[in-house]
């Protein structure tokens, strides 16, 4: 017995180990492929050179798999080689993936990698990519400023290198919240020469306190991500800390007043100069300052704290632009600005906006209907929600909800959309007219706003209509996108009703389209519907778009949509050729694309097809034909547009086997050929004036004449009433070692940017108070002729900078009160005015000084001008000046100034020329697209048209009135001129 039951056990136990070796599939631990990126991105490549990316393969499973080797479904993306390896459970390993592209355009299409993974002997990873013309490379990827004081300018350098053997466009700009402080590359050339390496400046000039960034981005090729480098800075006023640095007021409703405070806290030990707070910007005219108060001796002492009190009074529905309020407080001994509040705030009854007011649905056909959205905007800090939707048809048709009126949540910062739909009461002409009424809920308070609903009810006669039964995208390789056309064409006579052309319900998943909305056809005229069909595995693939028109028996045609994923070696690229917007007056457009043969045997391309519902396209190349192993060919897409809308074409390759592969050409025309830009000439000037006078030993007679014909260089001041501030340095930044001569004024010629005379023996800004004023100008500008290193544009730069700019002492030198505090006004223009007989020997290229100036008046180059009288280019024309002024030249050209020979006979009229070109009206107007035809431009002043008095410029792309034709202050200028084509 004792036996028999040690068998049973020895049974039993095999059975279980013998069970346990062979669960069943279902049992088996699995193994788990997954790619990081889901999606392999290369975005936008310059053509001929690789781009790289890593691909990251990993087990999600418990069990091992091996990846065998990886390959890809498209001719110019490829997998360098590697050995097989075993993945276990949770490992990563990462490939490397190129893609080198050799034609503009998108590609599409898949990696595959080869396992043995748990049901994927072939596991893919959709690629996409883009083919681009030109290259830059970018070394910098951020730049930190630092702290800077409030009105100061900070400088970096960021550089860009063309490593190409062509010139490469060089695109600049700045974006981002705080894009207004900072600023790159004014003056600088538009393109790279063959492997050059420029360095581009960069600055930084805070308006507020606290942290800014922004970023720089830079256009590395065309449509390609630019390169971005990352900008930031604090804004920094001592020891001052003002809260908060922006005040939203939120949604106040129309006609009601909402008031908010700023604080203002001296957190050092030393008092700050205080005066209150004053409005400083305030386009919409909806802000005020409440409050300020006002402190004994104007001292803001040691761990005081003031509020001011602001307030926001809309007078309309919808954000205001926004506002500045200034906190008047400072150091004692400085000019320096007072920190700036931004204020903003929108109008309304709520901060949750519906828009538009009113919903128009246009013309409508008898028995038919029209949809429209209506988009529910949440501005709110919380969740809001729309609690209710009320109709009311008012005359005419019917207007209906889209869907429940159930209540919608709206997240903070989000939207919700509302559909709506309206249909003519048959036989009823004429307008019809409704209104939507939106509820919506915030913390509690209910709000309501009305849309205002409009259509039309008409009979329009049966359509004629032109629109092909089917649309064979044929045989696309799998993860390649193809973009074609189904086109509806009004054929008749008379005007046709489109109610809406879409992708039928029930269609495949590869096939994609955003819906074309209603709309009245004229004779003639088409409506598009754009199809993209993206096959993910290999097979067949079938869809629907469909459409109503009006027609008593017709009005509902549909066009069958039919595909086939396949993997192959013969290819197109790209498979869309997309022209982007074009300009009907702007003619013919081209585009290539290729036809690849990866096959190990010749390919026969049999026959070569362009299907079009128009004329528009065409294309031209060396097929039919037989492609060898390797081969590839590239043909030639044009396309002249001939009316507005979409246009789209197919190019059919068909193969001596039979098989068709298809390209998609799309663009779209439109007809718009004209811009106008409107400008608003000053009302008030405020000038301040930088002379920057040559010391050295030969400049004598020059500085006499410049004193003795004062009075002709205020003349157009004097008769502008202009609020003017005039200060003169020299071009010497250390003091003489000696010699002949010696200069005046406390400095012995080293004035380093200080306005003369350093010592205070006379006075050193001149305004319209300043008693004998033409004196005081002749006195200052008898610099002295001591010195012989002439660094004019470094001088104009250390003038207005710290720590000269705001500080009324210099804390570098012995002399007492010696800094240019009170000189530089923020809401004043900036004249500088170099005179010298020699070459500018400063330490930075000339687009450092161009950036710097505009970067102190904001980056408006109508707020700063340079003006050069100097040794002309033709030295035979001034033998008594040393050298030509050549960057003295080059930089009066960039910002717009005069430029005269320093041998000028006549100095009355010279200097009249400096004083139209530093006190005169605004001249200068520069345009925000180019002309086609800069004949073809016109003006208009104050709605009147100018006939003659101004000139286009096309170096800086601007009109630019006469001397004495400028606008005059406050005058409304308009500015039409046909648009220039890409």
């Amino acid at each position: 017995m004792g036996g028999s039951r040690w068998a049973t056990v020895v049974v039993a136990l095999a059975t279980l180990v013998w069970t346990a070796c062979e669960r069943p599939a279902s049992h088996q631990a699995r193994t788990g492929f997954a790619a990081r990126p889901e999606l392999l991105e290369f975005g936008a490549s310059a053509l001929g050179r690789t781009k790289a990316m890593k691909l990251r393969l990993a087990n999600q499973g418990r069990a091992s798999y091996r990846v065998e080797g990886a390959r890809s479904t498209l001719p110019n993306v490829s997998v360098p080689s590697f050995e097989p390896f075993t993945l276990s459970a949770g490992a990563e390993q990462e490939i490397e993936v190129r893609f080198t592209p050799d034609v503009e355009g998108d590609i599409q299409g898949q990696l595959e990698v080869l396992t043995d993974a748990s049901g994927e002997a072939v596991a893919q990873v959709p690629v996409t990519g883009r083919g681009v013309k030109a290259l830059v490379e970018v070394t910098e990827t951020a730049l930190d400023f630092g702290n800077v004081n409030l009105g100061l300018v900070e400088m970096r350098e960021v550089t860009v290198r063309n490593p190409s053997d062509v010139e490469s466009p060089l695109v600049l700009s700045v974006q981002g919240t705080d894009a207004d402080q900072f600023s790159a590359g004014a003056g600088l050339p538009s393109v790279l020469a063959p492997h050059e390496t420029r360095k581009v400046p960069v600055a930084f000039s805070p308006v507020r306190l606290g942290a800014s960034e922004a970023a720089l981005h830079i256009t590395v090729c065309e449509g390609c991500e630019p390169a971005v480098v990352t900008l930031t800075g604090t804004g920094v006023a001592s020891m001052l800390e003002v809260t908060p640095l922006r005040v939203d007021f939120g949604r106040v409703a129309v006609g009601a007043t909402a008031e908010a405070r700023i604080t203002v806290r001296n957190q050092g030990t030393e008092p700050l100069s205080y005066k209150g707070a004053a409005l400083l910007e305030d386009p919409s005219g909806v802000f005020r300052v409440v409050s300020a108060p006002v402190l004994s001796n104007d001292l803001l002492p040691p761990g005081a704290v003031v509020e001011v009190r602001v307030a926001f009074t809309p007078v309309a529905s919808g954000k205001v632009k926004d506002g500045r309020v200034e906190v008047a407080v400072r150091k004692t001994d400085t000019t320096s600005p007072g920190p700036k509040v931004s204020l903003a705030g929108e109008g309304g009854a709520s901060c949750v906006e519906v828009t538009p007011a009113r919903l128009n649905f246009g013309q409508v056909a008898f028995g038919m209907t029209a949809t429209r959205e209506v988009t529910v905007h949440n501005h709110c800090r919380d969740e809001a929600a729309v609690t209710g939707l009320a109709l009311t048809t008012k005359t005419g048709g019917y207007f209906t909800l889209a869907q429940p009126p159930a209540s919608l949540p709206v997240a903070p910062g989000g939207t919700v959309k509302v559909g709506l739909t309206f249909s003519p009461r048959v036989g009823i002409t004429g307008q019809s007219d409704g209104q939507l009424t939106v509820t919506t809920s915030y913390n509690g308070a209910l709000a309501t706003e009305g849309v205002q609903l409009v259509g039309e009810g008409r009979d329009f006669p049966p359509c004629v209509y032109a629109l092909p039964a089917t649309l064979d995208f044929g045989q696309v390789p799998v993860g390649s996108r193809v973009a074609l056309g189904v086109t509806l064409r009004n054929t008749g006579t008379e005007s046709c009703y489109l109610s809406a052309l879409q992708l039928a319900s029930g269609s495949d998943g590869a096939f994609q389209a955003e819906p074309v909305g209603n709309a009245v056809l004229a004779p003639g005229k088409k409506a598009t519907l754009v199809v993209r069909f993206q096959p993910d595995e290999e097979g067949a693939f079938h869809g629907l778009a469909e459409g109503w028109v009006s027609h008593p028996t017709l009005g509902h045609p549909m066009v069958s949509l039919s595909g086939q994923g396949v993997r192959g070696c013969f290819s197109v690229q790209p498979t869309t050729v997309d022209f982007g917007i074009s300009r009907l007056s702007c003619g013919a457009r081209t585009r290539e694309f290729m036809a690849y043969n990866d096959c190990p045997a010749a390919v026969k391309v049999s026959g070569l097809k362009l299907e079009q519902p128009g004329q528009e396209f065409a294309v031209t190349g060396p097929l039919p034909a037989t492609l060898q192993p390797g081969a590839r060919v590239k043909l030639t897409a044009k396309y002249t547009p001939a009316e507005e809308g979409d246009d789209a074409a197919t190019v059919r390759f068909t193969l001596a086997d039979g098989s068709v592969y298809n390209a998609g050409l799309l663009a779209r025309a439109i007809s718009k050929t004209e811009q106008t830009d409107r400008f608003f000439q000053e009302a008030e000037a405020k000038v301040d004036v930088l002379f920057v006078i040559d010391n050295s030993g030969s400049m004598m007679e020059e500085q006499q004449s410049l004193g003795e014909n004062f009075s002709a260089f205020l003349s157009a001041a004097t008769a502008a009433q202009v609020d003017y501030r005039i200060g003169v340095t020299t071009t010497g930044l250390d003091p003489s070692p000696g010699g002949w001569s010696e200069c005046p004024g406390g400095a012995l010629g080293g004035e380093n940017g200080r306005l003369y005379p350093v010592d205070g023996s006379s006075p050193r800004i001149i305004t319209p108070q300043t008693p004998n004023a033409a004196s005081v100008f002749a006195f200052n500008t008898h610099v002295g002729v001591c010195h012989w290193n002439e660094q004019g544009l470094d001088a104009a730069w250390r003038a207005l900078s710290d720590p000269l700019l705001y500080n009324l002492d210099d804390p570098r030198t012995p002399q007492p009160s010696d800094g240019n505090g009170g000189f530089l006004r923020e809401d004043a223009k900036l004249a500088i005015i170099a005179l010298s007989d020699e070459e500018d020997f400063s330490s930075q290229p000339v687009s450092f000084y161009e950036t710097y100036f505009l970067a102190l008046k904001g980056n408006d180059p109508a707020k700063v001008s340079f003006n050069a009288v100097v040794g002309p280019a033709d030295l035979s024309t001034c033998t008594t000046a040393s050298s030509s002024g050549n960057r003295y030249m080059e930089l009066a050209q960039k910002l717009g100034g005069v430029v005269d020979s320093i041998c000028t006979p006549n100095w009355a009229a010279s200097l009249e020329k400096l004083s139209e070109s530093a006190f005169g009206a605004n001249r200068n107007f520069p345009l925000s697209q180019k002309p086609s035809d800069a004949g073809a431009i016109t003006v208009r002043v104050e709605g009147t048209p100018a006939v003659g008095g101004w000139g286009y410029e096309a170096r800086t792309n601007a009109v630019v009135f006469d001397r004495q034709r400028a606008p005059p202050p406050g005058a409304l200028v308009e500015i039409t001129y046909p648009l220039g084509c890409p």
